[in-house]
């Protein structure tokens, strides 16, 4: 067991993630989320984006969840079955807390930890399934293709996150971005004329969750949700950009 444990640690520690896809391989018919509130189904955005891309949406996203949430998800082995892992061929995550992702020393050093524990334990997992008979990616070397697609928060204002996230992104050769903060159609310096209030405000949930102060500045929290949300259906845009 020693043993066992010992060569799974040196294998997160070494491993190296590929997004090389053979073209033999058959189209995956799915995508799969994982994330909090900005992410959850009733969001809609990422359900939207996959109907026009003609995939299956895999909804792992719960509200109130942050990264280390996940991790011990992962760990309790209640993420995702094998069947789910062999059939989506990209793994979103959009885990948002604006805390700096990609530093392993300071007071958030477990969120970059989580962070980096989560890449490396889902392409061991895609790489084992080239020894599964069951899977699509049998016999094929290296496994299924690892496409890892993160998420920056729905706009610019959580700084510290979206900087930090693309520090993972120029790190990791199988992440990418899909940048919502650049293209949702205002940034941190824009406020509505009318009511001196930041642009994103206007778009927000109307409870008690809908606004936040970051550096004193008030600003949208969650935006509104449901299909008829202009900006879940942006983000469904900007999200198909990406594919």
């Amino acid at each position: 067991m020693v043993r066992l444990l010992t060569l799974i640690c040196v294998a997160l520690l070494s491993v190296q993630c590929s997004s090389e896809a053979s073209s033999d391989i058959p189209k995956a018919e799915a995508l799969c989320i994982v994330g909090a509130s900005f992410a959850y189904p009733e969001n809609c955005w990422f359900e939207m984006a996959c109907e026009r891309l003609g995939y299956k949406p895999i909804n792992k996203a719960i509200s109130g969840e942050n990264i280390s949430g996940l991790v011990q998800r992962i760990k309790e082995h209640k993420l995702m079955t094998i069947k789910e892992l062999d059939s989506f061929a990209t793994l979103v995550v959009m885990y948002t807390h604006d805390v700096d992702v990609y530093s392993a020393t300071g007071a958030n050093a477990q969120y970059a930890a989580a962070f980096d524990y989560l890449i490396k334990s889902y392409t061991i997992a895609c790489q084992s399934l080239e020894y599964n008979r069951h899977s699509r990616y049998y016999g094929i070397e290296g496994g299924k293709p690892v496409d890892i697609l993160v998420c920056t928060h729905w706009h610019d204002a959580r700084k510290r996150f979206n900087s930090s996230v693309r520090a993972l992104d120029a790190k990791w050769e199988c992440v990418r971005l899909c940048e919502f903060d650049k293209h949702i159609g205002f940034t941190a310096q824009d406020y509505d004329p009318a009511t001196g209030k930041h642009l994103s405000v206007l778009y927000a949930h109307p409870d008690q969750n809908a606004t936040e102060v970051i550096d004193g500045i008030t600003y949208g929290w969650h935006p509104k949700r449901g299909r008829d949300s202009e900006i879940q259906q942006r983000m469904a845009d900007i999200f198909c950009k990406c594919f």
